[in-house]
């Protein structure tokens, strides 16, 4: 039952609990008592109103004359004449009382006024005809207006417009008020006057919108709505109409409209459905507009009124969100059994983890109290939930009785010493930086040609001209020298890539403003770089600390190292205690031989100076031992157990191990915690690290408690690095982006194989650009450091799912299910007795507790995870296949052979070694396409097939995949081969595929698949073109154009106007990578 209760009590738990704000936005519902507001009470009607309208008639009879000259469709006039003489004529009444009221002045008095005047001379049902003719009919005039050439224009609206008008419901609502209280004999006279007016689409919405309880006409009315290109929004007049869950589907409302006031919108959808209103308010709070806090505020506000088990079980599973959770806390006031009822229902797959804070939930809001009135199922799941599973130990061990920190309670002192640093202050660059600033720019091709700066821009000058920065960037030579004297980097505009070409252009010129610039912004870290003076030190050293500033400041670090140690040595031991401890980290950050050299230069007591700060003891927290905050709660987290499992740590064993952990630094782990963490069960402090992350995140995510965050590098295992990294990529979507960039760090300091498949991925899909750049970067530096390629790293973040050998048992306690996959590499398990089961089938009561739902989780992930990981390493093979790329016969061996996911790929394609072609049998030996052995030598080169490379081969490999039914994973030997004539070699240009059309979402989509928007910095323009790795490209120009940036409409058919190709001056380039290209542009046109 839907309903709505006067009261917040809620005391049999069936009723909404109306929220008093909503009241006012409340539409009356005849014949639907169950909405609890008692019996309608009669309006009230202005019997003075017929004599107040017509004397506004008469005071506006001329501009009203005027009106109807300016009439676009005479046709109206004489309906419009009946009306202002008061005939009783609906669609005359209807536009007269509009143009009266653009002619007052004053439409909405106008109109509720007139409104009244017409129930008082013709009564309610002359009075609801009128408004479905004002509701099916859109008035535009300018009373008044200059230009009198048909200047009143009287439309009749679709039903999508219609839709979208909400100002309607202010028209509707008092005669909503006034049906709901006639009797049945009048309320039938006006069901039959409206039913005369429903001739057009508009205004059988609206009489649907006046009469929601006849059932046939809100059908109608929600099939009129379906199929809009707004169905999926649900705006006020929707939720005005429909009264069950089943009509709002019909009319394809399945959101709450964006536009307008959303808190009206949610009491309107609320009032319209009761319970039912979940699913829509659930659509909209994880809609891709992605609602702002106010709005997730008010809809999570919502759903803890609505008196659902699926409600109150939704808030719960969303207690890490503290908007969710204090709405969970009141609903939990307002449902207390239903409450109840959810946490049993969540209890049995809710992780090891998550299991406490469930449990804390129900006491702490007093649910325990109703456990009896639950089923006797719910009752013994309740037991199991708060019943803590291992037993606390009575003796701890020694390292928790004295805590690791104990002796040191009080820091050291030490006395400062007074050390002058070097003078360095200069930029240096590193190899081709210097050249790749000037030409990388992402405008760079806009701001060079040289017109604009002749046309458009002119009489730039000074700095308040919006592109002066790119002036003195990319502008002439002597007017960008000129601006530079003026130029203080201050001008808000300004953006680091510029900062960079300007850096690039005028070097040691330009330098002077940007170090007090990145001081401000460290938006502009990047430009640091090349600088070597002590301000671009401190500068990092503080940035160590700062996640979203940490990478470039390690990236300095790294580069200049000596200087940063001696430039950072006099802070490290000097009396400025802020900044000697970032110095010190710094120092701690660079390699030890590197910082005791440059300590030596300032003399023995500088040098044992600096070695006593940085052999330390390693159990010296060296900060002040931090308490652990209120919410940390370690009632809430799960049991931490003792190594042999027999028992759990007690409450203040745990606070000191959160102590400890709070005290860690990723630069500078904490040897407490390794002590601490020895005496523990690894498995259970997995459970605990993501229990108390999670508890964390409930709180509020407090920036000053962050360790909570980061002790999950210490502890978290594959599944935990699953979870993190789901949540990595939907923290920028809520304007948490420092929060993101902190995950990705985490997932670096965990360094599993599963933690840089993470990252590797993230740089690799994610829609986010400023995430997808941060995990870029991140794999850039791990690749640097193990002196790999992109590529290579790529081959060695393959997961191999723990399949080696073909399998992976899932441990359900007394029973065990082996998984398998089959050569689509879709995996499927065999039970204890050797059947196939197509999935992991769910716990059940005899399943071991922890086991079981880990295990069965596990599954699903890994199916998850396999068809997304094969579906990557297609694209890579077929990336690789264009590129040219090669292996050593090693790595073919070690990644593509021996793999057991990527064994499954490369058996069916063709590959060559320095030419000759082979294929990979099914015993994982080599055969050519005679089905001859092939021995591949140990110094061969690898590389995947091509039909160029495989030239009259190509059909007798063919017919071989062909005799043994292999199905190839992408197309390979059927895959079109191109070749560029002679002619399009000497005059640089594609002519075959110019005036030729193509589609511009694939156009744009060329973006996401190494192509670039603009054009090379050698022609310019605002095209797509792709660069060759030897030199030159080629470059697209289409019409009417497609641009990446907001707002663009690229679905439209483009025209290729200018397809260019420039090769390179005596580079060969790979016949097959040109091939690729003109078969991504023949794609694209279908040629």
């Amino acid at each position: 039952m839907n309903g709505t209760d006067p009261s917040n009590a809620a005391p049999d738990e069936d009723r909404v609990a109306v929220r008093d704000e909503w009241r006012e936005h409340f539409l009356e519902w005849r014949g639907l008592e169950w909405r609890g507001r008692g019996t309608p009470q009669p309006v009230a009607i202005d019997p003075a109103g017929p004599q107040w309208l017509k004397a506004l008639y008469k005071e506006h009879a001329d501009d009203l004359e005027q009106a109807i000259r300016d009439l676009a469709v005479p046709a109206y006039e004489p309906a419009i004449r009946a009306g202002m003489a008061g005939d009783p004529d609906p669609q005359g009444a209807a536009l007269a009382l509009v143009l009266l009221g653009l002619a007052a002045g004053g439409l909405y008095e106008v109109e509720d006024r007139g409104r009244d005047a017409l129930v008082a001379e013709h009564g309610p049902a002359f009075a609801c005809q009128v408004m479905v003719e004002m509701i099916g009919h859109q008035v535009h005039w300018w009373a008044g207006s200059r230009n009198r050439s048909r200047s009143a224009r009287i439309e009749v609206p679709n039903v999508h417009h219609l839709a979208l008008t909400n100002s309607h419901l202010r028209r509707i609502r008092p005669l909503r008020s006034l049906l709901a209280a006639l009797p049945e004999a009048e309320y039938a006279e006006v069901r039959e006057a409206i039913a005369q007016q429903r001739d057009s689409d508009a205004k059988k919405f609206a009489a649907a919108l006046l009469m929601p309880d006849q059932e046939d006409w809100v059908r109608e009315a929600c099939d009129l709505h379906s199929g809009s290109r707004y169905e999926r929004s649900g705006y006020d007049l929707i939720w005005a109409m429909v009264s069950t869950s089943e009509q709002a589907e019909r009319a394809g409302a399945r959101v709450l409209g964006s536009y307008g006031a959303i808190d009206a919108r949610i009491a309107l959808v609320v009032d319209a459905l009761g319970a039912d209103a979940l699913p829509v308010l659930l659509n909209t709070l994880q809609s891709e507009d992605r609602p702002t806090t106010e709005t997730r505020e008010l809809l999570l506000d919502a759903i803890s009124r609505l008196p659902s088990d699926a409600a109150v079980s939704y808030l719960l599973g969303e207690t890490t969100n503290p908007l969710a959770l204090a709405a969970a806390e009141q609903a939990a006031q307002r449902f207390p059994l239903r409450a109840l009822r959810a946490v049993a229902a969540m209890a049995p797959n809710t992780p090891a983890a998550s299991r406490p804070r469930l449990a804390g939930f129900a006491r702490a809001n007093g649910l325990l109290d109703r456990v009896a009135e639950l089923s006797e199922t719910d009752q013994e799941r309740i037991a199991e939930l708060t019943r803590r599973r291992h037993p606390v130990a009575e003796t701890v061990p020694a390292v928790y009785a004295d805590l690791p920190w104990a002796p040191y309670a009080k820091p050291t002192k030490r006395e400062p010493l007074v050390l002058t640093p070097p003078a360095t202050d200069e930029l240096r660059w590193a190899p081709g930086e210097r050249d790749e600033w000037l030409q990388t720019s992402e405008y760079r091709s806009y701001y060079t040609q040289e017109s604009h700066w002749t046309s458009y821009w002119g009489s730039v000058t000074g700095p308040e001209d919006w592109v002066f920065n790119e002036l003195i960037a990319y502008g002439p030579e002597d007017r960008a020298r000129t601006a530079l004297a003026k130029w203080d980097g201050a001008t808000a505009s300004l953006g680091t890539g510029t900062l960079q070409a300007i850096l690039a252009r005028f070097g040691d010129e330009a330098a002077p403003p940007v170090m007090p610039l990145l001081k401000r912004r460290s938006s502009h870290r990047a430009a640091m770089m090349p600088f070597v003076n002590r301000d671009a030190a401190r500068l990092a050293a503080g940035w160590l600390k700062r996640s979203n500033d940490r990478a470039t400041a390690k990236a300095w670090l790294d580069r200049h190292a000596a200087d940063a140690a001696a430039l950072l040595i006099p802070d490290a031991v000097g009396k400025d205690a802020k900044l000697a401890k970032a110095a010190l980290d710094a120092l701690r950050y660079l390699d030890r031989s590197v910082v005791d050299e440059q300590a030596a230069v300032y003399g023995d007591a500088a040098a044992a100076a600096v070695a006593a700060l940085l052999d330390a003891d390693p159990l010296d927290p060296q900060v002040r031992v931090p308490k652990p905050a209120k919410w940390a709660d370690p009632a809430l987290l799960p049991q931490v157990l003792l190594a042999d499992r027999a028992a759990a740590l007690p409450d203040a064993a745990v606070l000191a191990l959160m102590t400890a952990l709070a005290i860690d630094d990723g630069e500078r782990p904490y040897a407490g915690v390794d002590l601490l963490a020895a005496e523990c069960d690894p498995i259970s402090l997995t459970a605990f690290s993501w229990g108390l992350f999670e508890l964390w995140l409930a709180a509020g995510s407090p920036s000053k408690d962050a360790w909570a965050m980061d002790q999950l590098r210490r502890f978290a295992d594959d599944h935990a690095v699953r979870r993190l990294t789901a949540l990595i990529k939907e923290w920028p979507g809520q304007s948490q982006n420092r929060k993101s960039v902190r995950g990705l760090e985490i997932l670096g300091g965990v360094g599993s194989e599963a933690a840089l498949r993470a990252v590797h991925g993230i740089a690799q899909k994610a829609k986010f650009k400023a995430l997808k750049k941060t995990a870029t970067e991140q794999i850039e530096v791990i690749a640097e450091r193990l002196a790999l390629t992109l590529d290579q790293l790529g081959d060695r973040l393959v997961p191999d799912f723990g399949l080696a050998g073909d399998s992976l048992v899932l441990d359900y306690g007394p029973r065990t299910f082996t998984i398998k996959f089959d050569e689509s590499l879709k995996p499927y398990v065999l039970d204890d007795e050797g059947k196939r089961r197509a999935s992991a089938p769910k716990p059940n009561a005899k399943d071991d507790p922890e086991l079981a739902p880990p295990a069965y989780e596990r599954f699903a992930a890994l199916r998850k995870d396999l068809k997304a990981t094969a579906a990557e390493q297609v694209k890579r093979l077929e990336a690789a296949m264009g590129s040219g790329r090669t292996w050593s016969s090693a790595e073919f061996r070690e990644f593509l052979v021996d793999h057991p996911l990527m064994w499954h790929l490369s058996s069916r394609l063709v590959w060559q070694a320095d030419g000759a072609a082979f294929r990979l049998a099914e015993d994982r030996t080599f055969a050519d396409v005679e089905d001859e052995p092939f021995e591949l030598p140990e110094d061969a080169s690898v590389r995947l097939a091509h039909p160029l490379t495989l030239g009259d081969q190509v059909d007798e490999w063919a017919t071989v995949f062909s005799d043994y039914e292999i199905l190839q994973p992408f197309d390979q030997l059927g895959r079109p081969a191109y070749e560029l004539s002679e002619e399009e070699r000497k005059a640089g240009r594609l002519t075959r595929f110019e005036g030729v059309k193509a589609g511009g979402g694939p156009l744009i989509g060329l973006l996401n698949r190494g192509w670039k928007f603009g054009g090379p910095a050698t022609r310019g323009g605002y095209g797509l073109y792709r660069e060759f790795p030897e030199g030159g490209y080629v470059y697209l120009d289409s019409a009417p154009g497609v641009h990446p940036g907001y707002g663009y409409d690229n679905n439209t058919e483009q025209t290729l106007e200018t397809v260019e190709l420039v090769l390179p001056e005596g580079e060969a380039i790979d016949p097959v990578a040109i091939s690729e290209i003109l078969l991504v542009i023949a794609r694209l046109t279908r040629s």
